[in-house]
């Protein structure tokens, strides 16, 4: 049985969202299921001014599509409304945002009018805690044509545990597909987080300043996963402008802000390899496109 569905005529205001969301009030104690729920939004359409912002902050040109990585700004909201839910177990405060799998079918117009589904799937545990995905559709409004879907897989830590014997784990071998890759050194503005706050709407404190990110355990503020990922993808140039395309990655590492960072790129046999680097060289997040 397909799981109900909560039609919405508009997306979720994301402040109120954010912080119902946030709050442990009401959660369920002593389970793990998820809520079978999917929230459906209809009518979704780019903020001309915010889509200009995202651009800017994110280094896109306007070419008259949405980027592959905007549908996730626009189903944000959905995501947090399924996280804010009362039969959600926990609160979203903690919640890291480990893996994102994107496959776009047919580039997005800037202007089009879509339909965004999202609900909860595949929860499991792992070594660190609890993972579970949040999987997203997002279809033409008019044809019910599926353009772009995703999968973002969510990790809830367990309570961190000091290592028993003091050893510390190896570091993982050197990945072999970036030997002859050419470094670009990036230089992160303390800003970042506020600017692409102000282009998608997520103002979690963590991303906005020092003072508002250490009471989250944060020296300074750290720039959202999703910037980083953009980021990436924007400096991909013409690879990323095709039709038919999937955007693998996995975020490894915080980047505080500011900082400054290394991206390498590997060509592949159908697409390229890509990830940013710590100038320690810690990978901050890896990723294909293809």
């Amino acid at each position: 049985m397909s799981a109900p569905i909560l039609d919405l005529h508009a997306l979720p205001s994301m402040p109120a969202t954010l912080l119902r969301a946030a709050l442990p009030f009401g959660k369920s104690r002593g389970g793990t299921a998820l809520p079978d729920l999917t929230l459906r939004a209809h009518g979704c359409r780019a903020s001309p001014v915010l889509l200009e912002r995202y651009r800017a902050a994110c280094g896109f040109d306007a070419d008259g599509f949405l980027p592959i990585t905007y549908p996730q700004v626009l189903a944000t909201p959905l995501h947090l409304r399924l996280l804010g839910l009362p039969d959600f177990p926990y609160s979203a405060l903690g919640i890291v945002h480990v893996r994102n799998h994107l496959q776009q079918h047919r580039r997005l117009p800037d202007t089009a009018a879509l339909t965004v589904a999202c609900r909860f799937d595949g929860q499991r545990e792992v070594p660190a805690g609890h993972e579970f995905d949040i999987q997203t559709r997002v279809e033409a409004q008019d044809s019910g044509e599926l353009l772009w879907e995703a999968v973002s897989t969510m990790l809830r830590r367990h309570a961190p545990r000091k290592d028993r014997d003091g050893t510390r784990k190896a570091p993982p071998p050197e990945d072999a597909r970036f030997a002859s890759s050419r470094p670009a050194s990036w230089t992160i503005p303390a800003d970042t987080g506020r600017r692409y706050a102000r282009a998608s709407g997520d103002f979690n404190p963590i991303h906005l300043t020092a003072v508002t990110a250490k009471p989250f355990g944060f020296p300074r503020a750290i720039a959202h996963g999703m910037w980083t990922l953009a980021r990436c993808v924007a400096e991909l140039g013409e690879a990323a402008q095709a039709d038919a395309l999937r955007l693998d990655c996995d975020f490894k590492k915080p980047l505080l802000l500011p900082s400054r960072v290394t991206f390498q790129t590997a060509r592949e046999s159908a697409g390229v390899a890509f990830r940013v680097l710590s100038e320690e060289g810690k990978p901050h997040l890896v990723g294909r496109l293809g």
